[in-house]
This record gives structure tokens, C-alpha cells and sequence, in this order.
């Protein structure tokens, strides 16, 4: 069966007629800046970890070399040969203090509208299209950088990450979710009972933590002043590649279980910018929900991988939109059909261009 211009388009409507459970990746962050990719981050520890080690850890160093420079493992998969506690750490903190360099020169231009990260537009249409009965979206990261929030203030979304407080955020989700409601008074002419009335918000879910969010005297917090420099003491709550395995912090099994049942609880899913090769997100919920339940899905992201289409190949419902191999315009895919749909008059791939073309600029 050939696949045409309407079915795709038709089939992409009907996609938004549910709301979706938003997954996106350091595609949606390289979009801006090369930096925030996973290639940067592999360059800059190279050149880092070059000395500076005992023996033991420069074996297992030199091992995830080896294992790059043949080919025989991506960056991420590769990084499982580290064991080695201390110099966990210290890649946690050059991966930090990386990435938070970048975060850093972009922050004040997105929030101030003179630069823009690509999903904004598209969550802000998802957060206004959201029912009166259900007035959150959830949305999920693997990215350490606060690139979506920042845009988030510019575009004036209200936003809970799962902490609450002041200076020092601690993690509840349920006292967090205050911050989004208000008490009213109840309507009719009668004295009805006070109200919580809340409004549309994005539940932000960063699973593998974030720049902000750290350890201290035990507890899990939340500090944006802490982002570029951390008192000592206080331990970086981010699980980098090659430490997931470890769950050094016991918070961050709750932070994985409140992804995995807000996962649990969606029946249609949207990527952006995301290449499927964190096995610890796109996990078995992922595969019970798109292979054998047949939900929906819409991948957008630059380019297709083998990765995505392995996926593709076994979920039915998933649709893929990216940019063709030898151009820069839009070619569609889904398994169901024979052919990919190439677009040659649009960029469909850049999320812009999608929000104008789909959910009205």
C-alpha cells in the first residue's frame, strides 16, 4: 500500500486528537548548539581524561577508547566499562561543569526572546490544546541542560519539575503540584464550598536529573544557584552514561518510577529530537505500550537511525518525520506502507515548521 500526502497528514491529525506523552532528547538542545550533543561531550572527556588517574582507572579509560575507536559501541554503551566510583564521579563532574558552560551563555536569550529552543512553540500549542479535565502535560527529558525551561519562561508555561520550596527545592510531587493551583469560590448564588481550580502546566520529568538538582545532608534537592559551581560537600544528583546501572541516589529510583507510571498512564506518545539509544527511558513500558498495545507515536527529529526504524519496524502506529538523506526537506514514514512520503517543499522536521503546518503556527 502506497502512502500518500492525505493519510499522512490525516494520520498525523488524528495523533493530536489525544493528548501525548512528550519525550525529547539532545536533538531538540543541538538544534542550537552541536555542544549539547553527546559527540561534544565525548570529545571534551577524551581530551579531560587523558591524565590525571590511577592505574586501574585509566584500564577502564582505556577501555571505553578502544571500544569507540573500533566502532563496537556507541559513546553511551561504551561508558558501561566504567567502574570505577571515584572516577564516576569525576565524570559526573566534568559533564556537569561541560554542559553547564553551554547552558549558561544560551540561558538569558531564550528567556529573553532573543534566541529560541525549537520545541517551545509546539509545547506551548500542546499546553493551551489541553481539556478542562485534565490540565497537565507531561513531558520528559533525558537532557541534563534547563534549555526547556528557560523557554518555558519566555513562553509563559507554567512548569513543575517535582520540587517545592524556596533557595532549596525539596522532592515532592504532590507539593510541588500547589504551585499550579488556586483556591476559588465555588459559583451559584448559594455560599458553594471553596474550590482548587489549577491551571494548564507542563509535569516535567528528568529522570536522569539535571544541572539544578543535586544531594545533600541526604535528601534530593533542587538548586538553580548551585548550576555553575557547587559548595563542597554537595554531591551532582545526574546519572551520566555508563553510571545509570550504579542508582547511586535512592531518590532517583522514585524520580524513574514517577516516569514510569506517567508513561504507564499515556496511550499516545510524541518524540522530539530523540534517537532512541537510551535504553533506560525507552524501556519495556515503552515496548509493551507500542509494540503489543499499538499506541500511537510521532517521532520528529532530523535524522532517521537504525534505532528508529528497528522500532518502526515492530510498532505499527509509530510515525517518523525527518529530514531526507541527500536535502533538507521532509520525507514521512510508517511501516504500514511500502514507500516513504517525501515532502519537497517543507522542512518538516524542524519543530516550527511542524506547529505551523499541524497545530496552526
Amino acid at each position: 500500500m502506497e502512502l500518500t500526502k492525505d493519510v499522512a497528514y490525516q494520520a498525523i491529525a488524528e495523533f493530536f486528537t489525544d493528548k501525548p506523552f512528550v519525550l525529547f532528547g539532545t536533538g531538540t538542545s543541538c538544534a542550537l548548539d552541536l555542544s549539547f550533543g553527546m559527540p561534544a561531550l565525548e570529545r571534551h572527556l577524551r581530551a579531560e581524561l587523558a591524565h590525571g588517574m590511577t592505574e586501574a582507572q585509566a584500564q577502564q579509560w582505556q577501555q571505553v577508547v578502544s571500544a569507540l575507536n573500533v566502532g563496537s559501541h556507541d559513546f553511551e554503551s561504551a561508558m558501561d566499562f566504567i567502574k570505577d566510583e571515584a572516577l564516576t564521579n569525576r565524570i559526573v563532574e566534568l559533564t556537569a561543569s561541560f554542559v553547564a558552560h553551554h547552558d549558561n551563555a544560551y540561558a538569558h536569550s531564550i528567556m529573553s526572546g532573543s534566541g529560541d529552543w525549537p520545541a517551545g512553540s509546539l509545547l506551548k500549542k500542546l499546553v493551551e490544546a489541553l481539556p478542562q479535565a485534565d490540565k497537565q502535560l507531561h513531558v520528559a527529558t533525558p537532557n541534563y541542560d534547563l534549555l526547556a525551561e528557560y523557554a518555558f519562561v519566555r513562553h509563559k508555561i507554567p512548569y513543575i519539575t517535582g520540587f517545592h520550596g524556596g533557595f532549596l527545592r525539596r522532592y515532592d510531587w504532590a507539593e510541588a503540584k500547589k504551585s499550579v493551583q488556586s483556591i476559588q469560590k465555588g459559583l451559584g448564588k448559594t455560599r458553594p464550598p471553596l474550590r482548587i481550580v489549577e491551571c494548564k502546566h507542563i509535569r516535567l520529568h528528568k529522570p536522569h536529573g539535571s544541572l539544578n538538582t543535586f544531594e545533600w545532608e541526604a535528601q534530593l534537592i533542587e538548586c538553580n544557584s548551585w548550576i555553575l559551581s557547587k559548595p563542597d560537600g554537595v554531591v551532582r544528583a545526574m546519572i551520566t552514561p555508563g553510571t545509570a546501572k550504579y542508582q547511586r541516589l535512592h531518590k532517583d529510583r522514585a524520580q524513574l518510577a514517577e516516569y514510569d507510571t506517567a508513561v504507564g498512564n499515556h496511550t499516545s506518545f510524541l518524540f522530539l529530537g530523540f534517537g532512541f539509544n537510551d535504553s533506560q527511558l525507552v524501556n519495556n513500558a515503552f515496548r509493551q505500550k507500542l509494540e503489543q498495545d499499538q499506541c500511537r507515536a510521532l517521532v520528529i527529529t532530523r535524522d532517521s537511525n537504525p534505532r528508529i526504524e528497528e522500532w518502526l519496524g515492530k510498532c505499527p502506529n509509530m510515525w517518523l518525520i525527518c529530514k531526507q538523506a541527500d536535502s533538507d526537506k521532509s520525507r514521512i514514514y510508517n511501516s504500514k506502507f511500502e514507500n516513504w512520503l517525501h515532502i519537497d517543499d517543507k522542512e518538516l522536521w524542524r519543530f516550527d515548521a511542524f506547529t505551523n503546518e499541524f497545530l496552526g503556527g
